[in-house]
């Protein structure tokens, strides 16, 4: 098994990009939101200036909008923050309800992008030992795959479970049919192998099982930076 994270690797580097890209556009749509709300306060004091009624509706209306948009903007910057510091640790023990929420937030920004439903279980946090990185990164792509096999329009569900080894087990349903999609590519099971995680989807292609096992401390995972 190859337990070593190494980001010279180009789909670790395109993943990463991939992902800050998508939430530099997100930052984007944000500050022209507020560019525009800006504006239209700045033509309504111009308006008052002159003597002019204004609806003070029309300056609540702008106002709230840029409330909600730097309020966005924090939660987007601090969903940037926690991804971007996935690389800090390659062998770590994570709440998997936590890689979900993220990457639920992150593969949002897509275009593509429906809806999910996410049932987290209520007895207890699902830790598990293993690379924080490469999990979100296979989490990511069968979002991806997820979404596009259901339309911008669809609804998938996403459960976590225990298994009685220790491991957990990832479970995305009501998917579309596979339609000519590739899932999961040579890139998604080498993600998967790396982390000995094993991807399970039933021959409809409408579910998929990721297999999540724990890494032993001993797991030899090393992080390489040149």
């Amino acid at each position: 098994m190859d337990s070593t994270i190494d980001f010279k690797n180009n789909d670790d580097l395109a993943f990463f990009g991939k992902v800050n890209a998508s939430i530099s556009h997100e930052l984007k749509n944000i500050l022209a939101i507020i560019s525009e709300a800006a504006g239209l306060l700045q033509d309504l004091t111009a308006m008052a200036a002159k003597g002019q009624k204004i609806e003070l509706e029309m300056l609540n209306t702008c106002s709230q909008d840029i409330v909600e948009e730097i309020q966005r903007g924090f939660t987007t910057i601090r969903q940037m923050n926690t991804f971007s510091h996935s690389v800090d640790a390659p062998l770590k023990s994570v709440n998997l309800i936590d890689v979900l929420d993220l990457m639920i937030n992150l593969v949002g920004f897509l275009s593509f992008a429906g809806k999910v439903r996410f049932d987290p279980p209520q007895d207890e946090a699902a830790m598990i030992l293993t690379c924080p990185f490469r999990l979100q990164n296979l989490v990511y792509h069968t979002f991806v795959f997820a979404f596009k096999s259901v339309g911008p329009d669809g609804e998938i569900q996403v459960a976590v479970h225990r298994e009685p080894n220790g491991s957990a087990r990832i479970a995305f349903s009501g998917l579309g049919t596979r339609g000519g999609l590739p899932f999961p590519s040579q890139e998604t099971k080498n993600i998967a192998t790396s982390i000995g995680a094993e991807i399970r989807m039933a021959d409809d292609s409408r579910t998929i099982d990721i297999l999540v096992t724990q890494f032993g401390e001993d797991s030899g995972y090393t992080q390489r930076h040149n």
